[in-house]
């Protein structure tokens, strides 16, 4: 390459001119914004192909795909409610929440529910008492035969 470059052409053929003005701007700016818009004028039209060719394939679905869809959807549905009620029957039954449940059969609910259970009753467990240091240390005029600790430990 040169040191010194040639002023590159605008699409018209001439040199290149700064913008310099609103006027240079939107007479430049247009000029692409139309060619762009070009590019896009049928979208509308594509888009409303693309429909119709949908409700087409949806017309052509045989009255068998149709009734087969529509039996797994309600399928999936009456084992959501079916699940909800055993769900709702175990809870009721133990006296746990059944928004806690979990488990797809009757077996792996019921073992919710007792896991439930046993937490609920060891959290409401009495528990023992935590640990106390200073026990065993006896009364504070034995001596425990560390004189400093012994000195320190002497009230004033």
């Amino acid at each position: 390459m040169s040191e010194e470059q040639e002023p590159t052409p605008t699409p018209e053929g001439d040199e290149f001119e700064p913008i310099t003005s609103q006027e240079d701007f939107e007479k430049r700016l247009g000029s692409r914004l139309q060619r762009e818009r070009a590019k896009y004028a049928d979208y509308d039209d594509l888009k409303s192909r693309a429909a119709k060719l949908d409700e087409i394939e949806q017309a052509n679905k045989s009255e068998l795909e149709r009734e087969r869809e529509q039996r797994e959807a309600l399928a999936r549905e009456n084992e959501e409610l079916r699940l909800g009620k055993l769900r709702s029957d175990i809870a009721a039954e133990k006296g746990v929440p059944a928004a806690l449940l979990t488990g797809s059969t009757k077996e792996e609910i019921e073992a919710a529910a007792e896991a439930l259970i046993e937490f609920r009753n060891e959290a409401t467990k009495p528990r023992s008492p935590k640990p106390d240091p200073s026990q065993g240390r006896g009364d504070n005029n034995t001596p425990s035969g560390d004189w400093l600790r012994d000195s320190l430990a002497r009230k004033p």
